[in-house]
């Protein structure tokens, strides 16, 4: 080999090497955009999931009040027959 085939050489190397750096430069970036809009996706899965929790929780809260107060009536209904039952109603 002589000294002009070798350069030739190297020169073609190089340029190899410059255009496979280029490509990973442009794949880093296509990773860095992709890994960018997974973590803005990330972020509102994140919010919508909050919304979604104080839903469930003001729900729960309701219910809960709603349970309260159907109990409550039950009482006062199971109150009012057994008054009429023992003290209102002349049973033989």
């Amino acid at each position: 080999m002589d000294d002009s085939e070798r350069l030739a050489r190297i020169e073609t190397l190089l340029q190899e090497g410059n255009r496979l750096r280029a490509e990973a430069i442009a794949l880093q970036k296509e990773s860095l955009e992709m890994q960018k809009s997974l973590v803005d996706e990330t972020r509102a899965n994140i919010v919508k999931a909050g919304k979604v929790n104080d839903q469930a929780l003001d729900i729960q809260r309701r219910a809960r009040m709603a349970a309260k107060v159907i109990f409550g009536i039950v009482f006062i209904l199971v109150v009012y027959l057994s008054y009429l039952l023992f003290f209102r109603l002349n049973l033989p």
